[in-house]
């Protein structure tokens, strides 16, 4: 027997997608596309929040009425004040790459909860060392694919973890969205009424 939804997340993110799901959650995919283009000056703070703003009530108006809850989400990561988004071909995620390497970066990843009239939103951030890295490691890494459509270009759940040394805060959040955080905010807003299911963790 299907089980009846428990919530419409307003992302294309298959990372996103199998975080919840894992929880055994049972997710309607309504993902929005909108520009996301920093506007002049904007900080990393501000512009992860709009980016989740904006996506969340988009789902909003282009969904209409709906008693279930949705969720939107960004995730950036930040290195010396600048936004790496996601790299436009391979040789810009060598050169983020590069960068990245033998220093600490941080992760932002903000969203936003719509259940009715009602809005959540929060900012979750962690921190992130990168070892050396040499040119060798780069290119296979590059040759791997898996820095395409990832920001900063790696994935910490993937093989970009042999490039992580260290980690302060919220892995999954570094994955793409912070769990733990979404899931206490989901509830508290009574998003979640069946949450968790009867078989715990088990996937929808």
């Amino acid at each position: 027997m299907t089980r009846p939804l428990d919530l419409i997340v307003a992302s294309a993110s298959p990372r996103r997608r199998e975080l919840l799901e894992r929880l055994g959650l049972s997710l309607r995919i309504a993902p929005v596309d909108l520009d996301e283009t920093p506007v002049e000056k904007e900080v990393a703070r501000d512009y992860v929040q709009r980016m989740a703003s904006e996506k969340c009530e988009e789902a909003v108006l282009r969904l209409g009425p709906t008693p279930l809850g949705i969720l939107a989400a960004d995730t950036i990561v930040v290195l010396r004040g600048a936004i790496l988004g996601k790299p436009t071909d391979e040789a810009h995620a060598a050169a983020m790459l590069r960068d990245l390497a033998g220093h600490r970066h941080e992760v932002l990843t903000a969203y936003k909860l719509a259940l009715g009239e009602r809005r959540v939103a929060r900012v979750v951030e962690t921190f992130v060392d990168f070892r050396s890295l040499d040119a060798h490691e780069i290119t296979a890494y590059l040759a791997s694919g898996e820095w395409q459509g990832k920001a900063g270009a790696y994935a910490i759940q993937g093989i970009a973890s042999a490039f992580v040394s260290q980690i302060r805060g919220s892995f999954t959040n570094v994955v793409g969205l912070p769990v733990a955080e979404v899931v206490a905010d989901l509830r508290a807003l009574g998003a979640l009424p069946n949450y968790p299911p009867p078989a715990f963790g088990e996937a929808a």
